[in-house]
């Protein structure tokens, strides 16, 4: 009961039976005709409380960078809840596909793992019914395709799919939740890319660099070493970026291989 309410049962209270005494029993009608009307809970900030959301949002931060023939795929192992609670210091955001596609996702770990599921088929499939591994494009294309099918109710994740494509140069394929696809020679997603992205701006695009400077190439060691860099950073300043680097370097005509390194764990 509202204090406003509260208010008109003490007025009818004070009624005096003498001079009005009928007056008690409007007040009480008042009343309780105000709380049938105006209950509690139909106020804004009960329905937000008690609103139901089938999303979660539980942090994490990822990243690829693409090279001449090799691609260079990271994520932080931290999955939070609330973005103060963590749920798990160990979780694997990178998903290799074959031995040249990897996915990588941020967000809500469910959807994650439904969308690797989901590309896992398809790819079994293609592999039964071509006797070959689909490249990267086609798999970017599926992907695409398939969150735009789920537009309406989409994966609450940030996709990154990363590889090698047939012509052996380094691929990185940027998406929205709902399937707009970009091929870019670097990408972020997750809690920490408004950190991530300026920094690959600045060390892989050279968006900051006057024009007839000299550029570094980007090398695989420098591209490792940039991203190892990029989430220290990032692990300083975002509380759900943290405990350990999981690297997947993917190279032409090479097997993947991964690297683990630790992060803050506060």
């Amino acid at each position: 009961m509202s204090f406003y309410q509260f208010a008109l049962i003490q007025m009818a209270l004070k009624y005096d039976a003498k001079h009005d005494p009928l007056g008690a029993m409007r007040a009480f009608k008042t009343a309780f005709a105000d709380v049938e009307e105006n209950p509690d809970w139909r106020s804004r900030r009960l329905i937000e409380r008690q609103r139901w959301n089938p999303y979660s949002m539980e942090g994490g931060s990822t990243c690829a960078v693409a090279g001449d023939n090799f691609v260079v795929v990271a994520s932080d192992t931290r999955m939070t809840a609330g973005e103060i609670n963590v749920i798990n210091r160990e979780v694997d955001k990178i998903h290799p596909l074959s031995d040249n596609i990897v996915l990588t996702t941020a967000g809500f770990h469910g959807d994650a793992l439904q969308m690797r599921k989901l590309l896992e088929t398809h790819l079994h499939k293609y592999r039964f019914d071509y006797r070959s591994n689909m490249t990267v494009d086609l798999c970017a294309e599926l992907l695409a395709r398939n969150l735009y099918y789920r537009r309406f109710f989409p994966y609450y994740t940030g996709a990154i799919l990363a590889g090698i494509d047939e012509h052996g140069k380094g691929a990185v394929f940027s998406y929205d939740p709902i399937g707009c696809i970009e091929r870019l020679p670097y990408s972020a997603s997750g809690a920490a890319e408004p950190m991530l992205v300026p920094f690959l701006d600045c060390q892989v695009g050279h968006v900051t660099l006057s024009e007839g400077t000299e550029r570094p190439k980007l090398t695989l060691e420098r591209a490792t070493a940039l991203v190892r860099d990029a989430f220290r950073g990032c692990a300083e300043r975002e509380i759900t970026t943290g405990d350990s680097i999981h690297l997947v370097i993917a190279e032409a005509g090479k097997p993947i291989r991964h690297e683990r390194r630790k992060l803050r764990e506060d």
